[in-house]
């Protein structure tokens, strides 16, 4: 019973899970690890903690549910967000820990079964394109494909499994009459979001329209892909924005880490990275628009008749 109990201590989302805490009601002790948990994930720290009781890691395990219900009653997507991220790496933490009986555990959860061994494994085309990223290395066209199956690595399994989990957590079922104690916890919350809804100015016909849209996925709170951020900070770093400003522009990402986005933009200035052709962003899959520039850049050197856009 232990080991099952640390194993849903680690996945706090599995079945092994809600079995253990089934029939708990949330508590005043709960409730206050919720709201730890999802104040970490907003600041993007750890919320694993040292349990050494059963009763510890049976309150760990309902913290997690408590924290899906105070999300699930504020229906706020920056919140929701922040936290899917946060959990998702708190699970590949433990993933990269564990052995393939575990992993293959949590990956039998989202319907994740793979064939083979060691880095020649085999995933159904379906699972793989349910969850790989939007990134390049992902892209089918750089995959081996066989007989309806994607042949992975064991690090693309764990990532494929990430990805499942933060889909998972962030898909939360709207709850619009919690217990009065999960109602109170989750008005608290809401004074932890960063009162910084107008960092991003975004005036129209300032920039190519998928600069635009990023920058407006940005705005809102939403994630953006590691191509898509790659190409946003060459760009911005292009047009003569400061460091500090394009950093900015990334703290509102559900998943930013200050110190790693300072180094990237910091690395980026000092490589004089090239910016992306409107060829590369199409194979990015960026693209929102027939602009007919050629490369993001142009877009300045354009005169406001000639900006005419056909959107996609």
């Amino acid at each position: 019973m232990a080991e099952g109990l640390d194993f849903s201590v680690r996945y706090p989302f599995s079945e092994s899970a809600k079995k253990h805490i089934q029939g708990m009601a949330p508590d005043e002790r709960i409730v206050e690890l919720a709201v730890e948990r999802v104040k970490k994930a907003l600041k993007g720290e750890s919320s694993a903690r040292m349990l050494l009781h059963d009763t510890e890691k049976m309150e760990e395990i309902a913290s997690f549910a408590a924290a899906r219900m105070m999300l699930g009653h504020l229906h706020n997507n920056f919140l929701t967000s922040r936290f899917a991220v946060n959990e998702s790496k708190r699970a590949r933490g433990y993933l990269d820990r564990d052995g393939d009986a575990a992993v293959d555990e949590v990956a039998s959860r989202f319907g994740i079964a793979t064939k083979g061994e060691g880095d020649r494994l085999a995933v159904d085309l379906p699972t793989y394109l349910r969850y790989s990223l939007r990134n390049p290395d992902y892209r089918l066209i750089n995959m081996r494909i066989l007989h309806g199956t994607v042949e992975i690595k064991r690090s693309q399994k764990l990532r494929l499994i990430e990805e499942a989990v933060r889909q998972h957590v962030e898909d939360i079922p709207l709850v619009k009459d919690p217990p009065d104690i999960i109602k109170q916890a989750a008005k608290k919350l809401l004074a932890e979001i960063p009162k910084n809804e107008s960092r991003i100015i975004i005036k129209a016909g300032d920039h190519p329209p998928c600069v635009m849209k990023m920058l407006e996925s940005a705005r809102k709170h939403e994630n953006l892909p590691h191509h898509a951020r790659w190409y946003l900070a060459t760009y911005l770093t292009a047009i003569g924005m400061g460091e500090e400003a394009i950093v900015k522009v990334f703290e509102d990402l559900p998943d930013f880490n200050e110190k790693v986005t300072k180094y990237q933009v910091s690395h980026i200035r000092k490589k004089e990275y090239s910016v992306p052709s409107c060829a590369t962003i199409m194979t990015y899959g960026l693209c929102c628009a027939v602009c007919g520039i050629g490369h993001p850049l142009n877009w300045h050197t354009l005169t406001d008749d000639r900006k005419g856009v056909i959107r996609k």
